[in-house]
């Protein structure tokens, strides 16, 4: 089969063998698969990962085969990305995504840029109709960002500030508008938080006038908003974030890979703060959401690239104005 292997030299297409389907497993018939900011930071080589690797870990597809009887051949489907060893202390208590010995696909074991993979069973959630492979190439990042609103939620009405406006931004966005929050949108690329007003976000806040900040000040009766969300992954970001959120509140922090920041925890211990990390979430209610139409995505999807242009598909996803690369296997 076909992969895009990314090696000391760069990102190649090669031939690889197709995986084994093992008892309990399901392969897949890649069809889409997203590159993620993770992904751009292993390929840039600002976050170690064993090379040669295949990375994506946003994946859509089709069932080849199955050694499992509710998983039929046929069935389009996406993928959970931490593959768990079901022993350890975290797996016995029903946090398998924080396993002592787990595996990440696209991380530390081949990810979606094939034309098959194969994971457990477990793993493996059904797309419904009405939801493609492009947009299942959305889930993972989307049941992430579900749970950090469920881990940090917000009050009807209440202002909460999104800093950054690339895609995790925007379905973190979208996700808090859903639940009823007055979400405020801080960036700086101008073409991303013209496509949040398209998505009916319109409290948007360009970082470049003078007054933005002033602008949340106020909203917030002079204290500050209580919940702020950084989705830039970079120091800026978080500096930002730090020093927006009011007194007793909460930051919440979104993928940082390959982002070293250095701060005076001081400000935390004085202004009381909480900071909060969300790396997976629930795929269902992901999938009931984009099901629902309550989350758009499509919109999200800069450009689309085939497996053998990979290496112009991540060249172009590195741009700072494109919010959603995807490849079509």
């Amino acid at each position: 089969m076909q992969s895009l292997v990314l090696t000391a030299d760069g990102l190649q297409i090669a031939d690889t063998p197709i995986p084994p389907l093992m008892p309990g497993d399901v392969r897949i018939e890649v069809r889409s698969v997203g590159i993620c900011g993770t992904d751009l930071s292993i390929w840039k080589g600002d976050y170690e990962a064993p090379l040669p690797i295949v990375l994506g870990h946003e994946i859509a597809g089709a069932v080849h085969e199955s050694s499992v009887p509710d998983i039929v051949p046929g069935a389009i489907v996406t993928t959970e990305i931490d593959v768990s060893c079901g022993r350890c202390w975290y797996c016995r208590t029903g946090a398998r995504h924080h396993c002592l010995e787990k595996e990440t696909l696209g991380i530390t074991r081949d990810g979606g840029l094939s034309e098959y993979i194969s994971v457990p069973a477990d793993l493996v959630h059904p797309l419904p109709i009405g939801v493609d492979t492009v947009s299942g190439t959305f889930v993972e990042p989307l049941a992430s960002a579900i749970k950090t609103v469920s881990d940090c939620p917000a009050d009807i009405g209440e202002p909460v500030v999104i800093i950054g406006s690339g895609k995790i931004a925007l379905l973190l966005a979208q996700v808090y508008d859903a639940s009823g929050a007055d979400v405020y949108i801080v960036g700086r690329n101008r073409w991303q938080l013209g496509l949040a007003r398209q998505l009916g976000l319109l409290n948007t806040l360009d970082v470049s006038t003078d007054n933005w900040k002033k602008k949340l000040i106020d909203i917030t009766h002079g204290v500050g908003p209580r919940i702020v969300s950084e989705a830039t992954g970079n120091t800026d970001g978080i500096g930002l974030a730090l020093g927006l959120v009011r007194n007793g509140g909460t930051v919440n922090l979104k993928s940082m890979h390959g982002c070293d920041f250095t701060f005076d925890p001081s400000m935390i211990v004085s202004k009381e703060l909480t900071i909060r990390g969300a790396s997976s979430g629930p795929f269902e209610k992901a999938i009931e959401m984009l099901q629902m139409g309550r989350i758009e995505v499509k919109r999200l999807v800069s450009k689309s690239f085939r497996l053998e242009d990979g290496t112009k598909a991540f060249e172009y996803a590195n741009q700072p104005a494109v919010t959603k690369v995807v490849i079509n296997i």
